[in-house]
């Protein structure tokens, strides 16, 4: 991954619609998209050595393994330039019942710092008319922490 975003260990964006009860298949075809990921409600599967059944289903386009960037300015503009010529689709989708939202993950590595979105990229997340939420871990907070009690959690004379 580029060094292009010093305060950020890891970022990504996934686009993320859901139905109650429609075909996760029919997003494909009406965005003429293929889904980085998909789940089908009623079908099962393993998690923490049980079994589970989706309540819901779910399409997904993320860009974790095609924007090779900390800056989730960059991710977000990967992921609107493959969705805004759709428009007309997201509404027929909105009107079938699909909610969509821009779920971005974002982890610091230093503790402090943050995305940072420019006036025009927030215009096109407006116009495509899609929340955006941001996830926000602190890894490298947890990191120092860590170290800081491995340190100060020592008796006299030992060494860290």
């Amino acid at each position: 991954m580029t060094d292009d975003y010093p305060t950020c260990a890891e970022t990504y964006v996934t686009l993320r619609i859901y139905h109650d009860a429609s075909d996760p298949a029919l997003v494909t075809q009406t965005l003429d998209l293929e889904p980085t990921d998909f789940q089908v409600v009623g079908s099962t599967y393993e998690h923490r050595g049980k079994t589970r059944t989706y309540q819901i289903s779910g399409w997904f386009l993320c860009s974790k393994k095609f924007v090779e960037s900390y800056d989730s300015a960059k991710h977000l503009d990967w992921l609107l330039a493959r969705i805004e010529p759709s428009q007309p689709a997201i509404k027929e989708l909105r009107a079938q019942g699909w909610r969509l939202d821009i779920a971005c993950l974002w982890d610091s590595d230093f503790g402090h710092g943050g995305p940072t979105l420019s006036p025009v990229l927030l215009q096109r997340l407006a116009a495509a008319g899609v929340e955006l939420s941001f996830d926000v871990y602190f890894r490298g907070a947890y990191v120092q922490i860590r170290n800081q009690k491995k340190i100060t959690s020592q008796g006299p004379g030992e060494k860290p």
